[in-house]
């Protein structure tokens, strides 16, 4: 292969990269002036609404992320990434390989069209003796045939160095004000569901979710149902000084919330996304 040779060559110089982003006319141009470029960068998305105007260029390279993104062979980001001409083609995704076969099948067949045969082929003498059958003699077969194509890096081998994963459950109580609408509303759900029989409470199921939802949303900040309450949130207010004590050491987070908006902690009436 003529990698080494390339990746010597790009080695004294700075790449220039072109992002294919914003309008399709302005995209367009962009790929006009392809040639004056070492790397473009574009989407899938993109791909799929730009593929036109690739069909009459060529790469040395292509090189696609999250490869499960061509997964379905059937999709047009499959299709699409398989239109580009290109001497040599990598695929990198996080994602097992070994989930579906027809995955595997689809992956390769952008990399190398053909060598895993038509994806009925396929089907017939691998995957199916494979899935169904539990076929020794095809998976070898498969295992053979693909293994000299895949590098794989094991979560072992990249995370010998770092500290086993720590779990904090923290337990915050809430203040009276937020822990008085907290207590109207269950008497609320509570008068509610006495008042249905049978057939009421089937009927409305899901209303009665609804105000089941409410109560988390209360618990994360009653802001979130009552745009004027402008006592303090427990939660939000925890949370912040965990964010706080973080930051001040140097750490970065990632927080999850499924509720993506909270009020602002000096209830302007603002939010912020969390």
């Amino acid at each position: 292969m003529h990698l080494p040779v390339y990746r010597t060559l790009y080695l004294d110089k700075l790449l220039k990269v072109l992002l294919i982003t914003g309008s399709q006319e302005e995209r367009r141009q962009k790929l006009d002036e392809y040639t004056s470029y070492d790397v473009l960068v574009t989407s899938y998305d993109l791909l799929k609404r730009d593929i036109v105007s690739y069909e009459d260029k060529e790469f040395l390279y292509e090189i696609i992320d999250e490869a499960q993104y061509i997964k379905n062979h059937t999709t047009a980001a499959s299709k699409a990434v398989k239109v580009i001409k290109s001497q040599f083609r990598y695929a990198m995704t996080g994602t097992p390989i070994e989930n579906r076969l027809s995955e595997l099948w689809s992956i390769f067949d952008y990399l190398m069209p053909g060598f895993l045969y038509s994806y009925e082929i396929f089907k017939r003498e691998i995957e199916t003796p494979i899935v169904k059958n539990g076929d020794e003699d095809a998976m070898k077969r498969l295992q053979k045939m693909t293994g000299a194509f895949i590098l794989r890096r094991l979560k072992s081998d990249v995370l010998k160095d770092l500290p086993d994963k720590l779990e904090e459950i923290r337990y915050v109580k809430m203040e009276k004000p937020q822990q008085k609408i907290y207590d109207a509303q269950v008497v609320h759900m509570q008068t509610q569901l006495a008042e249905q029989d049978d057939a009421q409470f089937h009927k409305n199921k899901i209303q009665i979710l609804a105000e089941l939802m409410k109560l988390r949303q209360i618990c994360c900040d009653p802001g979130l149902c009552f745009e004027d309450y402008r006592n303090e949130s427990a939660k939000l207010e925890s949370c912040l000084e965990l964010i706080q004590s973080a930051i001040d050491g140097g750490h970065k987070l990632l927080l999850f919330s499924q509720f993506t908006t909270m009020p602002e902690p000096d209830r302007g009436g603002c939010s912020y996304p969390l």
